[in-house]
């Protein structure tokens, strides 16, 4: 009898044993409940409108020569992007502006353009720099034969990541009004041919040595394949206009802020 209740206890025991210890899902032990996942909330879409016009800001030099209306302080430059982003304004690609002058697409609420002449050393370590703090779209032009002066080819590159994009000054920065269609030519296309390859891009856009255009001009842009240029004429762009003749706002030290907010906020803006 002893040894039958003996045996019994023994069993008993084992079994207890083996209870406690199972930790699988067939087990006794509940399964502790997994923290749920963060619930992903959707952006909210920008607000867009089809504006009356498009300020396209045209920079060159950022620097101290205070008596050269093509330069602008660094200062400056610096409290014109501090103002546009309290501000917002929404610094817009080129390829955006053209779908609004071509198709009147609606483009994000206080749209301008941000665009440098010629490629000076202070756009990659002043103005990019700035820019690209702000988040702002840019487009820089630059002569294909001057890059390697003040700017290089990596260096276009970095600029291009951090969101400037990079267009053609002609080949020799050459004032092409009145030229023979032969060098117009070959100053826009050998400029096309560089950046395309170099970039890799469809280099879609251009800017006019000295403003300097005329009617054969314009004849070899849509011909190349080059769909926006940029003058010196001053005004706004607007719906209708003509792609291959934008209007842009100069700005230099000239330009406070109180004629800068003007200038961006009203198309017939004070002339200086």
């Amino acid at each position: 009898m002893k040894r039958l209740l003996y045996i019994l206890l023994v069993g008993l025991s084992v079994a207890m044993l083996a209870g406690c210890g199972s930790s699988g899902s067939g087990g006794n032990t509940p399964a502790k409940d997994k923290p749920a996942a963060p619930k992903q909330t959707a952006a909210t879409p920008q607000p867009t409108a089809v504006p009356s016009g498009v300020p396209v800001l045209m920079y060159h030099k950022i620097g101290d020569e205070k008596n050269n209306d093509a330069v602008i302080s660094e200062e400056l430059f610096a409290a014109q992007m501090d103002f546009l982003k309290k501000n917002g304004y929404n610094p817009i690609t080129m390829d955006e502006l053209y779908a609004y002058m071509t198709e009147k697409k609606p483009l994000p609420l206080k749209p301008l353009v941000i665009t440098f002449d010629d490629g000076y050393r202070d756009t990659y370590e002043i103005a990019m720099p700035i820019l690209k703090k702000h988040g702002f779209r840019s487009m820089m032009f630059i002569p294909a034969s001057d890059v390697g002066k003040n700017i290089n080819w990596n260096e276009l590159r970095e600029m291009k990541a951090a969101g400037m994009d990079i267009g053609s000054h002609s080949y020799t920065h050459t004032d092409l009004e009145g030229m023979s269609k032969q060098k117009q030519t070959e100053e826009i296309t050998k400029a096309k041919e560089i950046f395309d390859r170099e970039l890799k891009q469809d280099t879609k856009w251009f800017c006019y040595p000295y403003g300097g255009y005329d009617n054969t001009t314009r004849a070899i842009m849509k011909e190349k394949g080059i769909t926006m240029s940029v003058t010196m004429n001053p005004g706004w762009a607007k719906y209708g206009d003509d792609p291959l003749v934008i209007k842009r706002i100069w700005v230099g030290n000239k330009v406070t802020l109180k004629y800068f907010e003007e200038r961006i906020s009203k198309a017939d803006y004070t002339s200086l």
